[in-house]
């Protein structure tokens, strides 16, 4: 299993990391996933903007959470990334990740949360301040 050869995982907004998302409100080090005795954890790094687990924040800003167990299905927002999931023993699969099969369901896999005009107008300038930086600008 990949994930499990590279625990403790730490996900982030940018470095060298095996889960990153390129977003604003994504800290630099923002949340750890760990394995302890058959068991998955999370832990929030006292980010400002927090990691949600099935829709509750695991700490307040800046301050470090405890760790929360994660199981199968549960819902992990981390910015405007939602994601399910898929927590099973040995090679056991379910409906909706079974390999090779369409099950239909209404439960997404993943869904992305519209951000605040106030957010993305941020994160569009600091791209066109990327463009310029590195000459991108007008190349399309």
């Amino acid at each position: 299993n990949p994930v499990t050869q590279t625990l403790p995982l730490c996900i982030s907004s940018e470095g060298n990391h095996v889960a990153v998302f390129p977003e604003i409100r994504v800290s630099k080090r923002h949340a750890t996933v760990s394995y302890c005795s058959g068991r998955y954890y999370i832990m929030d790094e006292g980010t400002m903007n927090g990691s949600f687990l099935n829709g509750v924040r695991l700490s307040v800003q800046k301050v470090v959470s405890e760790r929360f167990e994660l199981s199968h299905l549960d819902e992990l927002r981390i910015g405007s990334t939602t994601l399910q999931l898929h927590i099973h023993a040995n090679h056991d699969t379910c409906k909706w990740c079974e390999p090779g099969l369409n099950v239909p369901s209404d439960k997404p896999i993943a869904t992305t949360i519209s951000e605040p005009p106030t957010l993305y107008k941020q994160r569009n300038k600091e791209t066109n301040r990327l463009k310029r930086k590195y000459k991108l600008m007008g190349s399309g």
